[in-house]
């Protein structure tokens, strides 16, 4: 069982290549991947340029260019650029160190470009009629530094990421993943495994029959000239339990898993996702989300918190149970259908946006609701941060059953009407015997009053729920030697209370 990896072709090893402006192969064959790179020494305060001429096609909707290089200039050098040309005056320039920024140094260093979206063109850039580039360093304000060979250029890559296939020995897929990617024969500049974290600068697909990470964290990469957006695919059978996927930096990354085979997400987190995109039938649970942009669920997500989401868009299929969504970013944080799809959310919110938008009903329609939610409008209107907003037509009625939590404020954009029927619950006190007078009030209002209770009867009080409120028992008479007064606090909740006396002996019923 293993992993393989593809996704990346081969432009030059740069064990042999055939340069111009630099000085041949190395002589002491100082390489990251294969046997040898190109050597090159670039002289005292000048600025020069090596340049190789050689084809290869590349993809022309999506993909970056990968070379290695390692510079003993950075303390001295303005810049580097690579450029990549298709014909004369048909090309793109991009910088990819500078003085502020010395991303190529004494060590060999993966530096990609994202040719299709990045980089200053001249003319019309033509991806697939690639076929020379150039390297330009510009030392031109080193100082009077010693002249020895001090850069090597060795292998170039160019596609859009890893495609992941096959099947992980153990539970470590992406590390799995960066040892093929690491590998000398191959050193694809793809993923690179620091401290046990797999940091990527490329797309990845995960397409393998049985991949499993458990427990790792996956690091796309912000880089001068790579992706803004990563596309991180589900197209196999995959799980991930306690794993976390972060955007660094500026950039984000889409997790599409719409085309999965199969795939779970158990606990772990994805921070800066542009779009979380799931099926119905994906088990996805305990997740964390931060800063999601966006989301298309069509499946069931349970226990998950999203921080700061922008709008999660529920299918037909799709439903969230037991997830709390914090200080939602947009106008509206879920869009559904149906609140019965809805099950124990929570909505917190910073005071800005709805929690819902149900869209159109045109039906007389009954739906239940068991959210609690927080730093929404009080009541209803058209302040727009709502709980719930709601299109409802002429002539039709919106049933909202609420059970267990506060009624949510509604913003009714139609001529319909918006119903929410009282919840009814009861208070009991059990453990009354005879010759008892018991009496329930609010402040001075008597809510109940029986008098000479018989044994064993149980008093209950029903009440329609709108908010908590304290209310105060007392229970005197001859059949018990001391009297009992106390509160209780009518809640969304029925309440059994059992209360123990002490029976006066001499109380004859």
């Amino acid at each position: 069982m293993a992993v393989s990896l593809s996704g990346m072709t081969l432009h030059t090893d740069n064990d042999n290549e055939t340069w111009s402006g630099t000085d041949d192969p190395d002589d002491y064959n100082n390489a990251i991947q294969g046997s040898n790179s190109e050597s090159w020494q670039v002289s005292k305060n000048a600025t020069e340029t090596g340049t190789l001429t050689k084809s290869s096609a590349l993809p022309t909707t999506r993909g970056l260019f990968m070379f290695w290089m390692s510079s003993n200039l950075a303390p001295y050098y303005t810049d580097i650029e690579l450029v990549l040309e298709s014909s004369s005056g048909n090309d793109k320039t991009f910088t990819v160190a500078t003085a502020a920024n010395k991303a190529i140094g004494g060590n060999f260093v993966a530096s990609v470009v994202d040719f299709i979206n990045k980089g200053v063109e001249s003319g019309t850039f033509a991806p697939a009629s690639f076929s020379e580039l150039a390297i330009i360093l510009d030392n031109s304000a080193s100082g009077n530094i010693r002249s020895v060979i001090n850069n090597w250029i060795d292998a170039m890559y160019f596609g859009v990421g890893h495609t992941i296939s096959g099947t992980t020995a153990g539970d470590l897929l992406f590390k799995e993943a960066a040892a093929v990617d690491q590998l000398t024969a191959n050193q694809y500049g793809i993923l690179q495994n620091y401290n046990d974290i797999i940091y990527s600068q490329g797309d990845i697909d995960c397409a393998g029959t049985n991949l499993v990470s458990d427990s790792e964290t996956l690091v796309f990469v912000d880089t001068i000239n790579g992706y803004d957006t990563y596309n991180f695919d589900i197209t196999g059978t995959v799980s991930f339990k306690n794993t976390t996927i972060i955007a660094a930096g500026a950039i984000d990354f889409i997790l599409d898993a719409e085309s999965a085979t199969s795939f779970s997400m158990v606990g772990g987190a994805l921070t800066g996702a542009e779009d979380v995109r799931l099926k119905d039938g994906q088990t996805f649970s305990g997740v964390v989300l931060n800063t999601a942009q966006a989301g298309t669920i069509a499946n069931d997500p349970s226990g998950c918190t999203w921080n700061a989401p922008g709008l999660i868009t529920v299918s037909a299929t799709g439903s969230l149970n037991g997830c709390t969504l914090n200080d939602p970013s947009g106008a509206v944080a879920v869009d559904i259908s149906s609140l019965n799809r809805l099950d124990g959310c929570t909505f917190n919110s910073d005071g800005t946006g709805h929690a819902i938008d149900l869209g159109t009903v045109d039906a007389d329609t009954s739906m239940s609701w068991n959210c609690p939610t927080s730093g929404y409008a009080s009541s209803d209107g058209s302040t727009g941060n709502e709980v719930i907003l709601v299109n409802v037509t002429a002539g039709n009625t919106l049933t909202v059953n609420v059970s267990g939590v506060a009624y949510p404020t509604v913003y009714n954009t139609g001529s319909g009407t918006v119903y929410m029927p009282l919840a009814t619950y009861s208070l009991s006190f059990s453990g009354i015997p005879s010759g008892v007078e018991y009496r329930l009030r609010q402040g001075s209002y008597n809510l109940q009053h029986q008098q000479d209770v018989t044994t064993g009867i149980t008093a209950v009080f029903q009440y329609e729920y709108t908010e908590d409120y304290p209310v105060t028992v007392s229970f005197t008479g001859a059949g018990i030697i001391d009297s009992k007064t106390f509160s209780v606090m009518l809640s969304n909740s029925d309440q059994i209370i059992p209360v123990i006396f002490d029976p006066d002996p001499s109380y004859i019923a």
